[in-house]
């Protein structure tokens, strides 16, 4: 499409939208209904684009807003556009393509909101503003509304969030070009294309941690989520007060940006994953009591999170960890969901997730209790941990999920002992999508 082409089509939009200049003068143009801005300063939100994007990003966003009514701006024509991108206004102008004032208790939300709407879409950098999430065309700052009467935005970030504003954990997340110093790197644990897994060293607490990454697009479903998103998911849920203050959880340490990619770090636990004990047989040699006794943390630990909105959708016995005296832990949380926050993905339909033999695909998209399956799997497997070596030695990555269904049934062969059969089926009866 030509440039003169675009200009008339973006003409057309405005047009059709009800969206107009205030005065002939003015590069910005508004919606017909009335402003609700009540506040002189607050947060509020820049969307950007490029010249070949901005009719879809504005059609995107007028859909958008027919549910929401936002107060917002944009820019009025095809011509100003170039210019604000080129410094004509000033540099602070450069990048906005639509402003929006949101109501400043859902902030966070309509962050949350557009960036996975324009996950995968491009713009120019807001200079005034901070990229939320790392988003390309979603940005942000705390600054005017209405009018700078006290003469303190100055449009270079530096307007810090009133106390009483929307807490926004993005705001607060540091920027490096390198890992911080004071986090050496011992050993390379995992690494997967632009992701990885590093055994680390603390410096500052002379300790071990684990240090995770991922860069942006990495592992993208298609409901726009990608690796950085289930990292900065894990941060949050791991950040909640009562799970941070719970032993059984893995402990998180820190979360930042470097570059394009997201770091977080937890402590490194001392300890066995359930998968390594039952492969070395170490498993095997535990009395039912213990075993028990693993199940109930792990039972327990799960019920917490439930109960606290949220589902972890990957019990398995690789994100278990044992320590020496017999203490569960709960690792790798990227797969968790919650009913708000950041680890709700903007109410986003998610792609089944979890480890062959803990979880159904049908379950977890049609039950709230799913994590209840992953239980009952768990507790048929810890009682007989040699049928979980007999399973995953038939399974591999090109194994079909019917293929799984079939070995799994071929070899849980053993009776559960009856009061644990009990259990096991009550968790698989909570587990069941509700016709």
């Amino acid at each position: 499409m030509t440039k003169i082409k675009i200009a008339e089509e973006y003409k057309k939009l405005l047009l059709k939208n009800k969206i107009k200049k205030i005065n002939s003068e003015d590069i910005w143009a508004y919606p017909a209904y009335p402003s609700s801005i009540s506040t002189n300063y607050g947060w509020k939100i820049h969307l950007s684009a490029v010249l070949t994007n901005a009719i879809d990003i504005a059609k995107i966003f007028f859909e958008i807003n027919k549910q929401y009514k936002f107060d917002f701006k944009i820019i009025s024509s095809v011509s100003n556009f170039e210019k604000i991108n080129m410094g004509y206004y000033g540099n602070s102008q450069v990048g906005k393509f639509i402003t929006i004032y949101p109501p400043q208790d859902k902030v966070l939300q309509t962050l949350e909101l557009l960036y996975y709407t324009y996950h995968n879409y491009v713009g120019l950098s807001v200079g005034s503003d901070f990229s939320y999430k790392l988003s390309s065309n979603v940005y942000y700052r705390f600054g005017t509304l209405l009018e700078d009467v006290d003469n303190i935005d100055k449009r270079d970030k530096k307007l810090k969030p009133f106390k009483d504003s929307q807490n926004i954990p993005d705001y607060y997340l540091k920027h490096f070009h390198q890992i911080p110093n004071n986090y050496l790197i011992l050993k390379v644990i995992k690494q997967i294309g632009p992701s990885g897994v590093f055994l680390g060293l603390d410096t500052n607490t002379r300790k071990k941690v684990v240090i995770r990454y991922a860069s942006k697009f990495y592992n993208l479903e298609s409901s726009n989520i990608d690796e950085n998103d289930r990292l900065l998911s894990t941060s949050s849920i791991l950040n909640i007060p009562l799970i941070k203050k719970d032993q059984n959880y893995e402990n998180i340490i820190d979360t930042f940006y470097v570059d394009n990619s997201v770091f977080i770090v937890t402590e490194y636990i001392s300890g066995n994953t359930l998968d390594d004990m039952a492969l070395s047989g170490e498993l095997n040699t535990l009395s039912l009591t213990v075993k028990l006794d693993i199940f109930n943390q792990i039972a327990k630990s799960i019920n917490k999170l439930n109960k606290l909105g949220i589902t972890f959708r990957d019990i398995s016995f690789s994100n278990v960890i044992i320590t020496k005296n017999l203490q569960l832990k709960i690792i790798d949380f990227n797969y968790a969901i919650s009913k708000k926050g950041l680890s709700n993905f903007a109410g986003r339909g998610l792609t089944p997730s979890g480890t062959y033999g803990f979880y159904d695909p049908e379950v977890q998209l049609n039950s709230p209790n799913s994590d209840k399956y992953g239980l009952a799997q768990f507790l048929y497997f810890i009682i007989f941990p040699d049928t979980y070596i007999n399973f995953v030695s038939q399974i591999n990555t090109d194994t079909t999920y019917s293929e799984i269904v079939t070995i799994l049934n071929t070899v849980k062969d053993k009776p559960l002992p009856q009061n644990i059969n009990k259990l096991y089926l009550s968790l698989l009866n909570d587990s069941k999508v509700k016709k």
